[in-house]
């Protein structure tokens, strides 16, 4: 951003509301304390030079036009109202003018209800500076053609939007049409006179102070966002006070000739065309202004399409950040997870080959097939965490491979020399869950092994088969043999309880179906049905 942009950027409207104040300072800080301390003694400093200001001969109109232009002009009230409002904000300016338009009603002897009507009229022009600034990302320190331009075009249409309490005057008081007439056009001019001749040049001189002081002493709130709502209340506003004027103008203008008809019977022509000045002022203002209307309603909705499409675009990219963000956290995770599943996978390696070299060590048979079994049952668990971290999913592998390499390392560990064993596979393919990969493994690695020790007794060749059936999320794992079958007396079968019972078990712990049919001299067939 370049130092034009920023300029402009920093003298943009932001209003220190009197909510940003209280709610973010306490009421005994010298900052809050000093500014609204100011604040009053300029509001009673501008009511009193208000009233001394106000020519009686305006109130009772036995004065000229130029006395009414002149008090509009120099209006105190007016020229503080306008610089607190866009100094400061609305209700920093709101009230100074409220107030000494309803002193100026009331002194002139106007019932208060219409006193209060009259007052909030005098203030509907800054009502619209404040939808217009508000509205558009316009600089109000008039160091460029475009806020001098935008300056004077809003100052106008609030001239003339204030410029209707005149009618509530002149009905309060019973004004003829020339006499309303010329207040009507007093008071629009002289407003419009006083913000460019008085109100433009002090803006002019003293924002980069102002705005410099507000950034030093107070934190400012990030100007708000325009929305639908916002940009139809303003343009249906703004389009209300302009049919009111242009009706009001009209009708006046009819009067003006009615009168003129009245007091003349003998009216001329010229006298006519005099009386119709109101309806030709009327004419080219109204033009004017639905052409700045228009364009400003143009703009304030393609501002707001250009806001929503920034507002879009930000979103996106601080979405595009996000995910790369969490894309990154993740791929961080998946080493992590990667290298405590290489970790344990060889911590496991470890322990089997300690068992492994105790077993060489064993003298005896038994520990040794002991510590054999329990170094199969190690190798499967190990395998599904080597799996896992070799696939680029942590959390499924496929069941194909792991049952196979189950299979294969069983078979290398525990065929025997004296007979000829064949292990078959058919399996078919399916993602398994970490959560069942391991018990999974151990039951197929206990079968297997029971297998191996004990189906091919006294047999010289035999074959197993490991296979698989998939149907829907439904597995159902296989493990047949074509051995003596399992023992019939009890007493025999006990020598098998702690693999039966393993196998049991980890069965319960996969949630599956465990089915087992045996015949003497047939083999067995093992069969787990599970829910993947």
């Amino acid at each position: 951003m370049n130092y034009q942009e920023q300029r402009s950027t920093s003298s943009l409207w932001k209003p220190l509301t009197f909510d940003t104040l209280l709610s973010g300072y306490p009421l005994t800080d010298k900052r809050v304390l000093g500014m609204f301390t100011m604040w009053i003694v300029a509001i009673f400093g501008t009511l009193f030079a208000t009233i001394a200001l106000l020519p009686n001969e305006w109130l009772s109109l036995s004065t000229g036009r130029a006395d009414v232009i002149k008090f509009f002009l120099f209006n105190p009230a007016l020229i503080l109202g306008l610089l607190l409002f866009f100094w400061f904000g609305f209700e920093w300016g709101f009230i100074p003018i409220f107030l000494s338009s309803f002193i100026i009603a009331f002194h002139s002897n106007m019932p208060w209800g219409w006193a209060l009507v009259f007052a909030i009229a005098f203030v509907l022009g800054i009502a619209i500076c404040a939808m217009a600034y508000q509205g558009f990302n316009v600089s109000y320190d008039l160091r460029s053609f475009k806020s001098i331009a935008f300056f004077i075009s809003i100052m106008f249409i609030a001239s003339i939007g204030s410029s209707l309490g005149s009618f509530i005057w002149s009905f309060s008081h019973e004004l003829s049409a020339s006499e309303t007439l010329m207040v009507w056009k007093s008071w629009w001019s002289g407003s419009f006179i006083q913000a460019i001749i008085i109100t433009g040049p002090l803006l002019w001189l003293f924002t980069p102070t102002i705005e410099r002081f507000k950034k030093r002493y107070f934190e400012l709130p990030d100007r708000p966002r325009l929305s639908l709502k916002w940009v139809s209340g303003a343009v249906t506003s703004i389009t209300g006070a302009l049919a009111l004027f242009i009706f009001s103008g009209k009708y006046l203008g009819k009067l003006r000739v009615q009168e003129v008809m009245t007091e003349q019977k003998s009216a001329t022509v010229v006298d006519v065309v005099n009386a119709l000045e109101s309806f030709e002022i009327i004419s080219w203002i109204s033009i004017g202004i639905i052409v700045i209307t228009g364009y400003g309603a143009f703009k304030l909705i393609g501002g707001w399409n250009r806001q929503l499409k920034s507002e879009v675009e930000n979103r996106t990219r601080q979405l595009n950040e996000s995910q790369k963000e969490l894309q990154v956290s993740l791929d961080k995770k998946k080493i992590l997870l990667k290298e405590i599943h290489h970790r344990v996978k060889n911590n496991m390696a470890l322990v089997s080959a300690l068992l492994e070299l105790q077993e060489r060590n064993s003298e005896s048979k038994k520990h040794s097939g002991t510590l054999k079994t329990a170094r199969s049952r190690i190798k499967s668990m190990a395998l599904a965490h080597e799996a896992l971290y070799q696939n680029e999913s942590f959390s499924n592998i496929s069941m194909k491979e792991y049952i196979q390499r189950i299979g294969n390392l069983t078979h290398r560990s525990f065929t025997k020399k004296k007979a000829t064993i064949d292990l078959k596979f058919n399996l078919e393919d399916a993602r398994l869950e970490m959560s069942k990969s391991i018990p999974l493994g151990l039951v197929i690695n206990e079968i297997l092994i029971n297998a191996y020790k004990h189906a091919f007794d006294g047999k010289s060749n035999g074959h197993i088969e490991l296979g698989s059936i998939v149907e829907d999320d439904q597995v159902n794992i296989y493990i047949r043999d074509n051995g003596v079958g399992l023992p019939q007396d009890p007493k025999q079968s006990k020598k098998n309880s702690l693999g039966m019972t393993l196998i049991k078990k980890f069965s319960k712990q996969l949630k599956a179906d465990l089915s087992i049919e045996s015949e003497n001299n047939k083999g067995t067939t093992f069969s787990i049905v599970f829910q993947n």
